[in-house]
């Protein structure tokens, strides 16, 4: 399964820059289009991290979109779900120049764990959407996360072999952007994590229910596997 496409310096650390940035701009005035384009050009613009950031984007969105067309990204900001980010032009949207720009936005192939656990954060968060009550925010505990992934491995024996593959897939998540860590945030001494709702913008509906088909196809597989063992 291809990622589409993200940005590949994406920086687990940008949500703390961003506040200071956004703490010294907001006391020189709005931010400019040039410095709106460098943040989205960093990563993925959320609503309720970088609030004056946020609302400068939503003003001067029309110019932000075509500085970045010259540079062959597009703004996609999704107002409802409260973030932007950018992608690359198809070859129908690029422009009709001779010169075209390099391409800025990279692609990535996933290994089969990341794109498979992708795939049940995006159907635990369609869960979470239509329980929430107007919540936006799905938190996870790492021993939930954990859980998540060791329903669906056959082979248990080495459980902690198994527990270093999950942990190193969730972080590998959490690097990509689509897992937060909450920092002030322990029970028991575990780490939470907030799935973040970019996460829609890269696998859509279809997506997840062709995933839930296939992956009650494998859990039927796995119980008949089961009693059948069990018989002989």
């Amino acid at each position: 399964m291809e990622y589409s496409e993200f940005q590949e310096n994406y920086e687990e650390s940008q949500d703390e820059s961003l506040v200071s940035d956004e703490s010294s701009s907001a006391q020189r005035g709005k931010f400019e289009v040039g410095i709106i384009c460098a943040y989205l050009l960093r990563g993925v613009i959320y609503r309720q991290d970088t609030a004056t950031l946020w609302n400068c984007l939503k003003e001067q969105k029309n110019k932000v979109h075509d500085y970045l067309i010259k540079l062959g990204v597009k703004l996609v900001l999704d107002e409802n779900e409260g973030y932007a980010y950018l992608r690359s032009l198809t070859d129908e949207e690029l422009p009709d120049v001779e010169c075209l720009p390099p391409r800025l936005m990279a692609r990535r192939q996933l290994s089969f764990n990341v794109s498979f656990f992708l795939l049940l954060l995006r159907h635990k968060l369609i869960e979470f959407d239509s329980e929430a009550n107007g919540d936006m925010r799905l938190v996870l505990s790492s021993s939930e996360l954990v859980e998540m992934m060791k329903t669906f491995y056959q082979n248990k024996s080495n459980d902690v072999k198994l527990q270093n593959q999950i942990e190193t897939t969730i972080n590998k998540v959490v690097d990509l952007g689509f897992l937060k860590p909450l920092q002030n945030r322990k029970d028991r001494g575990e780490h939470h994590y907030e799935v973040m709702r970019i996460i829609k913008a890269y696998f859509n509906a279809q997506n997840v229910a062709d995933f839930k088909t296939k992956l009650e196809e494998y859990q039927n597989y796995l119980l008949e596997k089961k009693i059948t063992q069990t018989q002989t």
